[in-house]
């Protein structure tokens, strides 16, 4: 408190959670419904900052709930990092495993196998249906040279003679852009900005979290990166009536534009191929992504109205993808839900082979835990949709809420173990670390308290515990779905990588000595529960 006293650091302040704020506004809106469109900024801010105490008032509750809580009696031996790695490379085998295809179909059948195999019960695959979108064969030429680019998922359809116009230059597509140039019949280019989170300077600063794990002692004030699954003005989860005044792909759309080209401007590499937004929204113009150093060059040719042609072709048709899930009976019918997704837009290690072999991990190791050593019922889920808007997560919520009703806690596992990158020379290089991961945490002193715990028990790498509805009504997750349905109260790890949708999330990318240890903490979370 002291500190925001001050009046520099308190502009200092509003200038950092600002930072947050513009990612918080738009990171919620991938899941849907949890933060308002028409939020201001400023509003954000006044909520963050109002935010803090309880915050401070939480976390040294919890530091006192942690004390008490009693210890789970017996070991609990976590599967070793060859054998997570195992499940990860088998989840790998091909190129993508997007929502409803045969490639995630494999996915759902291997899990379902290992489930099996380690002897949970009533295993099953309940089926959701989709619309699958499948792009066929795309491309963006000007002035007749190619220009590299990649498709924008569930956006429309052209024939295969595409469409043609004058490019046009809007900057990052904002009413008063679009105010200032006619795009009717154009291909319309623009810029999708990536906001900034200081995450250094917020935790170490202003303590905005509940709990920090930093063995390895890598956080600095200057600590940040940007969140490139955060398209500030491309939002998604919306359609052309309920679209915020600044949404570039809509205002587009609205003004008579026969495509977009959208240039990713902060991504810190040459990558085009980002899988976004993922929202399950079937949109009717023509979108292509652009890397951000060949946007360099197409944004001066839009600015001099040079020539262009697109094509985009697929088709999309009736589909289905499954949550897969399987139940290890306990003494009681409380329930621990363990969760994850299984589908990914490309191979996927770290999104979410990654998180679906933890939940894996978990189901190994209490599965050799006698029963009468476990007091709680555990139900594991790996669902489908992550990509389609968390779709499965809440179908699963609503099928089930007779097992919803007595969760006790949710643990969704989602891209840990994740190498941390930076760019050079237009390549991803890696930094030797591990990618930042945050645990969004119920805003309870019970919950944070077994983080607390299992913190210092099994302290995982650059680790912040920030509360669950920090951005609005659910984490920015998969766990959004279960909680949005139910309520129910929640720890969702989860890393954020660079590399996260793009087609540079490869095997090579994980950083197999860490997965025991992850393995490790999150069985200590679990024992949190069962002890009490």
């Amino acid at each position: 408190m002291k500190l925001l006293k001050n009046g520099k650091l308190i502009a200092s302040a509003l200038a950092l959670i600002l930072g947050l704020a513009l990612g918080a506004g738009i990171l919620a809106a991938e899941d849907g419904e949890v933060i308002e469109n028409d939020m201001t900024v400023g509003k954000v801010i006044g909520a963050m900052v109002k935010r803090l105490p309880s915050v401070w008032k939480i976390s040294r509750e919890a530091k006192k709930v942690a004390r008490d809580l009693p210890d789970y009696q017996g070991e609990v031996p976590a599967p070793g990092s060859e054998l997570i790695y195992s499940w990860i490379e088998e989840l790998c085998q091909t190129p993508h495993r997007r929502p409803g295809t045969a490639e995630d179909h494999e996915a759902e059948q291997f899990i379902a196998a290992r489930f099996r195999e380690f002897g949970l019960e009533n295993v099953a695959l309940d089926p959701v249906p989709l619309t699958v979108w499948t792009a066929e064969r795309w491309s963006l030429a000007v002035d007749g040279a190619e220009v590299p680019s990649f498709f924008v998922v569930n956006t429309g359809f052209t024939g295969p003679s595409g469409v043609a116009g004058p490019l046009a230059y809007v900057g990052v597509g904002q009413p008063k852009d679009f105010a200032q140039t006619d795009v009717k019949g154009k291909i319309v280019v623009a810029d999708v900005p990536f906001p900034y989170l200081p995450s250094g300077a917020l935790l170490k600063t202003f303590h905005s979290a509940f709990a920090v794990s930093d063995p390895g002692h890598v956080m600095k004030f200057s600590t940040g990166q940007y969140l490139n699954f955060v398209r500030q003005n491309f939002i998604g989860g919306t359609d052309n009536k309920n679209a915020p005044p600044g949404d570039v792909y809509w205002n587009a759309y609205k003004r008579g534009a026969v495509a977009v080209c959208l240039i990713l401007r902060d991504q810190p590499s040459k990558y085009n191929t980002h899988y976004g937004p993922y929202d399950g929204v079937m949109k009717p113009m023509p979108a292509l992504w652009i890397g951000k150093y060949d946007g360099d060059k197409l944004r001066e040719q839009a600015q001099a109205g040079a020539q262009a042609s697109l094509v985009l072709e697929g088709n999309t048709a009736p589909g289905v993808m499954h949550n897969v899930w399987g139940i290890l009976p306990g003494l009681s019918d409380d329930v621990i839900l363990v969760t994850s997704h299984h589908d990914a837009p490309f191979q996927g290690a770290t999104e979410d082979g990654a998180g679906a072999a933890q939940v894996l991990a978990q189901a190994w190791a209490w599965s050799r835990v006698p029963k009468e050593r476990r007091p709680r019922t555990m139900v594991f889920v790996v669902d489908g949709g992550h990509f389609y808007g968390s779709l499965g997560g809440r179908a699963f919520a609503r099928e089930h809420q007779d097992i919803m009703a007595s969760v006790k806690i949710l643990i969704t596992l989602e891209h840990l173990g994740a190498k941390e990158v930076r760019e050079k020379d237009g390549e991803y290089e890696p930094t030797g670390k591990t990618a930042l991961t945050v645990m969004f945490t119920s805003p309870d002193p019970q919950v944070v308290g077994a983080v607390i715990k299992a913190f210092a028990k099994k302290p995982p790498q650059f680790t912040a515990s920030i509360p669950s509805d920090f951005f609005g009504k659910a984490p920015t997750s998969d766990a959004a779905g279960y909680v949005l349905e139910s309520g129910v109260p929640v720890i969702s790890w989860i890393g954020c990588p660079y590399y996260l949708l793009d087609s540079e999330d490869t095997l090579d990318k994980i950083e197999k000595s860490e997965l025991k240890p992850i393995a490790e903490t999150v069985t200590e979370l679990v024992k949190a529960y069962m002890a009490r």
